[in-house]
């Protein structure tokens, strides 16, 4: 496989300034541990409860306030509690779920646990029934091409069983849920350098479980990982991304309905002066209404923390100026849209 999974090592040595957009000058990782470590040092400009200007001195002749409490140590009597909203939960495991074979009787050993596992796939949404499918990834230095059926409502993951035009193993990939239907488009299918990667867009029946790959006509997005991937009524979009060392900020969509008449890609040129983000991968993307949301990701040299927003109708793409607790430069995460709010998991 080509190094979607090895760290990078980057160097600074003789690089650019970075772009107006970008707040690192260190990884995400570090970025994260110092946030960390500014948040449990002690403040002292906090002085009785009020604040004050930390560079303003202190005043000798100010009485003695109180110490401030803090909450009381954990006892037998007050318990510590979990901290909110997060919580750890054991995952059932049902028995595989097979397709029907005559003679065959059904198997009742639990599905293997699908995690630990990198690189996989999630839909932003779940299905009716509350289920998410986790397709594909790295698990134990083995890239998987497996399904996972997770259930919300009682979290169990199941093992599916498919058949057809199944995708090749593959990490680094995104997918989407559209009613009963599962797509898989991109991620590193590379076994060795002078492999190509799939370029193929596959869809999953799940009534049926079978895959099929799409034949399409004309231009087409490269094969790719990193990217991200957002519905937009009918349409499948994929932004950005990287292959072969090169990172990207091309912006392509797939219309759902021309699946009956000819299938295309379009490449959603920006209007006319206006330009997208900077070139990325690992980043999130999510879609409300007639818009797309970008956030975060790397080029190799730097991280983001940015966020921009796509409008599907005028094609023109904004950086947005957000305020409060901006999450620090990061790649590899994830993100969940609650209503009209973001929520973002770290990598």
């Amino acid at each position: 496989m080509s190094s979607f999974f090895r760290k990078r090592q980057a160097s600074q040595a003789g690089a650019t300034a970075p772009p107006s957009n970008v707040i690192i000058a260190q990884p995400a990782s570090a970025a994260l541990a110092h946030t960390r470590e500014n948040a449990e040092r002690p403040n002292p400009a906090v002085a009785g409860g009020q604040y004050r200007d930390r560079d303003q001195p202190s005043n000798a002749s100010a009485p003695a306030q109180a110490p401030v409490q803090g909450p009381s140590a954990p006892t037998a009597n007050n318990p510590p509690r979990p901290t909110f909203p997060w919580s750890t939960r054991r995952i059932a495991l049902p028995p595989p779920l097979l397709l029907p074979r005559p003679g065959v009787p059904p198997v009742t050993a639990p599905s293997p646990s699908p995690f630990p596992r990198y690189g996989h796939s999630i839909p932003l949404t779940a299905s009716q029934s509350g289920e998410l499918f986790i397709f594909g990834g790295l698990v134990r230095e083995s890239v998987r091409n497996d399904l996972y059926s997770f259930a919300t409502r009682d979290l169990s993951a199941t093992l599916v069983q498919t058949t057809g035009e199944i995708p090749p193993a593959r990490v680094g990939h995104a997918s989407a849920l559209v009613s009963s239907v599962l797509i898989v488009w991109g991620g590193d299918t590379k076994q060795q350098d002078t492999d190509k990667q799939d370029e193929g867009l596959y869809l999953l029946n799940l009534g049926t479980r079978e895959w099929t790959r799409v034949a399409t006509r004309g231009p087409a997005p490269a094969g790719r990982y990193g990217h991200s991937v957002a519905m937009v009524g009918s349409r499948f979009f994929v932004f950005g991304g990287q292959v072969d060392g090169e990172f990207l900020n091309d912006l392509w969509s797939f219309d759902l309905n021309t699946l009956k008449s000819a299938p295309l890609w379009e490449l959603v040129r920006p209007a006319q002066g206006n330009e997208p983000p900077p070139r990325r991968t690992g980043h999130v993307m999510l879609a409300l209404d007639d818009t797309i949301y970008i956030f975060g990701g790397t080029d190799g040299s730097y991280h983001y923390n940015d966020t921009w927003a796509f409008d599907v109708n005028t094609r023109i793409w904004q950086e947005l100026t957000c305020i409060g607790y901006i999450p620090v430069p990061r790649e590899g995460h994830a993100a969940a849209l609650v209503d009209d709010v973001i929520r973002q998991r770290p990598e």
